[in-house]
Formats: structure tokens, sequence, C-alpha cells
């Protein structure tokens, strides 16, 4: 029988030899095929080196229950019978409740502080949490068809108020564009009117300013006689040339009214020309009047004779008196055009008011649009926020707030706590410093002598300190019983620290609430301070909340191998390396860390 090894060799060597490879290759097949089969196996150990390697994940689960922050310390049983008994805080006396040589009980109560407002304190922390209790509660069961139905009936309203205020703009428009029409039509209707009196005051005006400038040239005749100039420059050069420059403004206001009358365009326009006209003809017979009044004041000389001063007196008067009719002429026509304009002006003013009511009318009515506009728009967001119904972001908050208000009320009772001194262990009062409606004096307000002098001392860093305050709870677990917890309460903490082995650290004094006959002086143990506790709040790893791109906090969610980033926000640490968040679910899978 062949063998069959030995067959699919000779096949094997004889498919190699067909293959159109180089000579050396087909006279050697075997070492071929090794050669062959190391390359393959060196490029699939270089592809499984290089393959790009899948991120391995650290991860542990959001989970809710209470977070606690311990400071934790070696503690050493100490003996003191004689205990200095002090407040936590400061205030008045309000009530002394022993006397010296008493037998008092641990947790009696020896004295107490004025509360002040810390009573209403937690009055207010206590209202506040129900509030926001409440809030969650209405958060948690969601809304009801009544509020929607409310919801719906408030944005019908705000949608007809809406159309209401369209439609009075509609009207107010109209009212507008007719008040503009006839406003119009009435400045039209005046303008035809008064078309022929405003051509005539033009040239009324006209006229009499050329009689104003003969008047002027009557002044200028006067004086430019030898006569005349001959005893001004001699008598009163000074007061001449007053005379002289008040007959230039004159001229002035004079040349500059006499191209402005005849170029009126309407009425108004020619009660201004009117004016102008009125205003200058008025300057020159005031000029003509002070011109006959320093002539009359020249005195006679034999050139300036009284025959000649009369002579001139009479031309200024004369010529004065045709001012004077000119100015007459001038009101005539003024009082003239007014009385005819004055009807329209009535009828065209009544009108602009309306104009202007209408707009205000207009003006008010886009305003009220804009107003209920906004109003349509959140009253109908309002409504789809009540039929979505609640967001978890929303009870995460308001779960917070709870939480908040929660912690308020335990510090204002902390607070109203600190108020009243107890006695921490069974024993005899030995000294009362403190008298009902005095200021708390310095140092210890109560001595007393305790029946069990074991107390418990341990030595905190510095960074922990500033957290302990005195009746905090703790324990500690003695290493002579191990497996029992010894409930202590701290009870004294020094102000100034004490060199521990070259490191600066505070005496802390804790008592027993339950002392034991058994305990010894120097007997040591772990002890922990409770210096915060969060009840029911969620928690993750401390670990697991890193910051993005822009500071934020935030936690990684692991969903069906996905990741996805949530920002959170951080509460207290515990202990334990745990921390509170909120932004977050129970039972999240969030990553810790991330093995590349």
């Amino acid at each position: 029988m062949r063998n069959p090894i030995t067959y699919l060799w000779q096949k094997f060597k004889a498919l190699i030899a067909r293959l159109p490879w180089p000579g050396h290759m087909r006279r050697h097949p075997v070492w071929s095929t090794v050669i062959i089969l190391v390359g393959a196996l060196i490029g699939l150990m270089a592809f499984a080196i290089t393959r790009p390697k899948q991120p391995e994940y650290v991860t542990d689960t959001v989970k809710r229950g209470d977070v606690v922050r311990t400071v934790e310390a070696v503690g050493t049983v100490i003996s003191e019978k004689d205990l200095a008994l002090q407040f936590p805080a400061s205030g008045i006396v309000a009530d002394v409740r022993v006397k010296e040589g008493d037998i008092v009980k641990a947790g009696q109560q020896l004295a107490a502080l004025r509360a002040g407002t810390l009573s209403a304190d937690v009055a207010s922390a206590s209202a506040s949490l129900q509030s926001a209790q409440a809030d969650l509660n209405g958060l948690l069961e969601g809304t009801r068809p009544e509020d929607i139905a409310i919801a719906e009936a408030e944005l019908l309203s705000k949608r007809a108020a809406l159309n209401t205020a369209k439609t009075s703009l509609t009207t107010a428009e109209r009212k507008l564009e007719s008040s503009e029409e006839k406003l119009r039509s009435l400045k039209s209707e005046a303008k035809i009117s008064l078309a022929g009196t405003v051509s005539a005051a033009g040239s009324t005006a006209s006229e009499y300013l050329a009689d104003a400038r003969t008047g002027l040239k009557t002044i200028n005749d006067v004086y430019d006689s030898i006569a005349v100039q001959d005893v001004v420059q001699k008598f009163s050069p000074s007061e001449y040339s007053d005379l002289k420059n008040h007959q230039n403004r004159v001229t002035i206001a004079l040349d500059a009214a006499i191209p402005v009358v005849a170029t009126a365009a309407d009425y108004e326009e020619a009660l201004s020309d009117l004016t102008i006209a009125r205003i200058a003809v008025a300057g020159v017979a005031d000029a003509l009047r002070h011109a006959n009044d320093f002539l009359l004041s020249l005195p006679i000389t034999s050139n300036f004779t009284v025959s000649v001063r009369d002579t001139n007196s009479d031309l200024l008067a004369t010529e004065r008196g045709s001012i004077q009719a000119a100015l007459s002429g001038v009101d005539a026509a003024l009082n003239n055009l007014r009385d005819l304009s004055a009807s329209l002006d009535t009828k065209i003013a009544a009108e602009e008011s309306a104009l202007t009511s209408s707009q205000g009318d207009a003006d008010r009515a886009k305003s009220d649009i804009a107003t209920y506009e906004a109003s349509v728009t959140i009253a109908a967001a309002q409504l789809q926020l009540k039929k979505a119904g609640t967001r978890p972001q929303d009870i995460a908050a308001a779960r917070a707030r709870v939480a908040e208000n929660a912690a308020r009320l335990q510090r204002a009772r902390a607070a109203i706590s600190d108020t009243v001194l107890t006695a921490p262990v069974d024993g005899m009062i030995t000294k009362v410093n403190v008298k009902k409606g005095e200021i708390l004096p310095t140092g210890p307000a109560i001595t007393m002598l305790g029946t069990t002098p074991y107390r418990i001392e341990i030595y905190v860093a510095e960074v922990d300190i500033p957290l302990i305050m005195v009746s905090q709870s703790g324990s500690i677990e003695l290493d002579a019983f191990p497996g029992i917890d010894d409930a202590l309460r701290v009870s004294e903490i020094d102000e100034a620290a004490t060199d521990r082995d070259g490191v600066p650290k505070y005496r802390v004094k804790l008592d027993f609430a339950l002392p034991r006959d058994e305990l010894r002086v120097g007997m040591t143990g772990d002890s922990e301070i409770i210096t915060g506790k969060r009840v029911n709040v969620l928690s993750v790893p401390r670990r697991a909340v890193v910051e993005n791109e822009n500071g934020e906090e935030m936690v990684r969610v692991l969903v069906n191998g996905e990741v996805s980033e949530k920002p959170v926000t951080m509460g207290m640490e515990g202990s334990d390396g745990e921390v509170e968040v909120d932004g977050v679910e129970e039972g999240d899978v969030v990553v810790v860390l991330i093995k590349e």
C-alpha cells in the first residue's frame, strides 16, 4: 500500500516545479516552502503588533446612597477628671440651669444662650425645604390634564387679544390715511384761496420798503448839506457818528428784507415777509425820529440858521409821517392776511390734531401686537412643555434644591444647638462662671468633675482641622477591643498647633458617648470624625469626574460600547473616594479609566 505522506509530498514538489518561479526555487522546493512559511509567519506577527488596539475601559456605576466625609487619626485614651466646658458660640446668657455642687448626667442641659434669630433661621430653612420638596413631588407626579387645559385656554385668550390688536391697527391706519388726505386737501384749499392775497401782500411789502428807502435817502440828503455838515463836525461829531451807525444798521436790515418779501409761495411765507417788512419800515421810522431829534439839538450858527434848521426838520418830519403811514399799511396787510387765514388755520390745526391722534392709536396697536405676539409664543412654549412632561434635568435640579435646603436646615439646627451647653459625662458641677443676662465671658463657662475620667485625644493635620467642629460625632475602634466601635463626640479643639515630629498638628479631644469600665489610659486605636454627610444622593468615583476642553466638569458614560460625555455638578467628596454628583442617573455606567 502506498504511503499517503510520501504521495502528498511528491504531488507538492510537482506543483512547485510547474509554478513560474526562478530555477533555483524549483530545484529546491523544500527550502522554498520553508522560506514562504517563515515569511507568512513574520507577516502575521507584524500585523498583530501594528494593528491598532481597542481601548480597555475601567468602569463603575452611578450609585445612590449616603456620602460621608470623615477625618481619620490615631486616638489615644487619656484621663481628665476636671472638665472645662465652653459654648461653641458667643452671645448673651439666657439661662443657667445648674449651680455649684449639682450632680448632673451626661447630656443634661447646663446653660443656654439667647437664640436670637436662630429659631427663625430654623423655621425659614424648614419652610424652604418643604417648598423644594413640594416642587420635586410636583415634577415627579407630572403634569395633570387640568394644567394642560388651563395652558390651552391661556393660549387661546392671548391669540384672541393678538387678533384684536391687529384689528385695531387696521382701523388706526385707515383713520391715519383719511386724516392725511384731509390735511393735504385743506392745505391745498388754503393755498388756492389765499393765492391772490399772498401775491398782493408781496407787492404791498415791496411798495412800503421802497418808501422806507426814500426815507433813508431823505436823512442822507439833509445831513449831506454844507450847513448841517459844518455844524455837526464842529459841535457834535461823536453824536453824529452814533447817528450814522444806527442808520447803517437800519439800511442793512432794509437791504436784507427787499429781496425776500417778493418771493412768498404761500400765506405762511407771506405773513413772514410782511413781518420782516414791518420790522424794516419801523427801523426807518425810528431812524428818522433820531435824525430829527439830533438836528433840533444842534446849535444855531451863521451857516446853520433857524430857517435852515426848520426847513430840514420839516423834511424829516414829513418823511417820517409818510413812513408811519407805510407802517400802518403793513399792519393792515398783516391783519387782513391773518383774518383770511384764521379759519383755514383752525381747520388745519384740528385735522393735524386728528392726524396725531390716529398716529398714536396706530403706534399703540403696533406695540400691543408685539406684546401679544411674545405672549402667544411664551404661552405656546409653556403648553408644549406641559405636554412634553418633566425632563430628567428638571428633576435632578429639584432634587439638588431639596438637598441644598436640607443642608441649610441641618446647619440652622446645628447653630441653635450650639447655644445650649450640655454635660458630656456624668459628674458634679464645681464652678459656674456665667450669669443670666450677662455676655458670655472668655474662658470656661462651667467646670465639672467627671465620674469617668476617660477621653480620646487625637492630633489632626492643618489641612483637615477646618472641617472639624465642636459637637461633631465620631467613633474609635480600640486595639484592645477589636470589632467594637465606641461612639465619640468632639468636645475641644486647640486654637494653636502643636509640633508633632516636626509637623504642626492640632490637638482634638473627644468624649465617650457610653464610657466603659474596661478603658485604660494609653490605649490606642483608629478613630474617625464625621465632618459631613449627604443622605440619599448620587455618587461616582472621584476619578470618573474629568474636565473637558472648556474646563467644565463631566463624566464619560458608557452605553452599548459607545462613550458619551455628560456635564455634572460635583458636591461633597466622601472619604472612600466617591463624590456627590448631579447630572447623571442611578445605574449609569461611567468610565473611571481608559487603558490604551
